[in-house]
């Protein structure tokens, strides 16, 4: 099933790195996800910020915040707060090991008028906590571009982009990389994102590392937004 799913995704994408060395690597973060034991500062997770509160969204109080129970992350879908402690661990782990400035992920939302992204975690530069991807949001972000679009970007020489109007407006880094996260349907459940601050700093190990971090989440994006879902609905 991992093997379909990262042959799908690498070919969707146009990707030419070893599917054997994604699929190693979404093991590996996967044992992550499952295992990995540290504490966060809960403000770092649950955040507020110009009126947005995360916990919110979720429907998730003070008491629900501090009472994070270890489940089955692949397969329960009221588990919000600790699917997001072992995301962020993993995030860390890869941000870590390739020396990211900044990492995030957004879960993509849609209505009748436009997509809206809503920061989940992030580190390093500050990025917006939620914004609607009208026509000037996906000319500034590449998170957002990727998000409508569907097609994971790599942007080597963020200046080159901004000089031939790629891009616009103030940028995180000098190489970025916005990867989507997808469904079974091809639906776009969310975006990550990372950034350096020099050209070029993009490595193929890198890019299998986000890679199959994209992949390896599917299911926690997608009870992340069942759970947002079922809120909005009650």
């Amino acid at each position: 099933m991992i093997c379909a799913q990262v042959r799908d995704y690498l070919q969707t994408q146009g990707l030419k790195v070893p599917a054997e060395e994604v699929q190693m690597a979404i093991l590996a973060i996967q044992s992550v996800l499952e295992l990995a034991q540290a504490e966060i500062d809960m403000s770092v997770l649950w955040y507020e910020e110009n009126g947005f509160r995360l916990a919110q969204k979720f429907g998730l109080d003070q008491a629900a915040l501090r009472q994070i129970q270890p489940v089955d992350l692949f397969t329960a879908n009221n588990n919000s707060a600790y699917t997001l402690r072992q995301m962020y661990l993993a995030f860390d782990s890869i941000a870590s090991r390739h020396h990211n400035d900044t990492f995030a992920v957004y879960l993509y939302e849609t209505d009748d008028k436009a997509g809206q992204l809503y920061r989940l975690l992030a580190q390093g530069s500050k990025l917006p906590a939620r914004i609607e991807c009208g026509q000037q949001q996906v000319q500034q972000y590449l998170f957002a571009r990727t998000a409508t679009t569907g097609w994971l970007n790599q942007v080597n020489d963020v200046q080159q982009w901004l000089a031939d109007d790629s891009l616009s407006g103030e940028q995180t880094g000098a190489s970025q990389l916005a990867a989507p996260i997808t469904g079974e349907q091809g639906q776009i459940l969310g975006v990550l994102h990372t950034t350096h601050q020099h050209n070029n700093a993009i490595t193929d190990a890198e890019l299998i590392d986000w890679t199959a971090l994209a992949i390896a989440i599917t299911p926690l994006l997608q009870n992340l937004h069942n759970a947002s879902t079922a809120l909005i609905k009650g």
